[in-house]
């Protein structure tokens, strides 16, 4: 009996998991992440995001959102709260790529939307940037 339960609970696992993966469809276009972020109806939230430029920054941040403005940016190594200055909420970020003259790479997050990396790149003078942002957890 117990060589019969084996493969038929692996069977059952194996679907369950490429039945996960097959719902999950990563958005193709800056419209279709700004949609199905529309659609969360999320305010207030925080996420963790960090900047890699040629000029090193804080390292990994806290950023929180409350009703749509960053309100508190906090450095996870050290407990640091600093200056909101040159962190986003997500409708911001979005409005950057969606405004810039020389489109930047994007990936967003396939379960809400939100941009995961927006790479800038300017070869002339190195002063391209990467913008990621990960671990969004909606506030209460």
């Amino acid at each position: 009996m117990l060589n019969l339960v084996r493969p038929v609970v692996s069977a059952v696992l194996m679907l369950g998991f490429a039945a996960c993966s097959d719902s999950i469809t990563v958005p193709k276009t800056v419209q279709d992440a700004q949609k199905l972020w529309a659609a969360q109806n999320i305010s207030s939230y925080t996420y963790v995001a960090s900047v890699a430029a040629f000029a090193p920054g804080p390292g990994p941040v806290s950023v929180e959102v409350s009703q749509g403005q960053v309100t508190r940016v906090t450095v996870i190594g050290t407990g640091a709260v600093i200056s909101t200055s040159g962190w986003y909420t997500v409708d911001q970020l979005f409005d950057q790529i969606l405004a810039a003259t020389s489109p930047p790479t994007a990936t967003f997050d396939p379960i809400r939307g939100y941009p995961r990396t927006i790479e800038r790149c300017c070869m002339a003078d190195d002063s391209g940037s990467i913008y990621s942002a990960s671990s969004l957890f909606p506030s209460n």
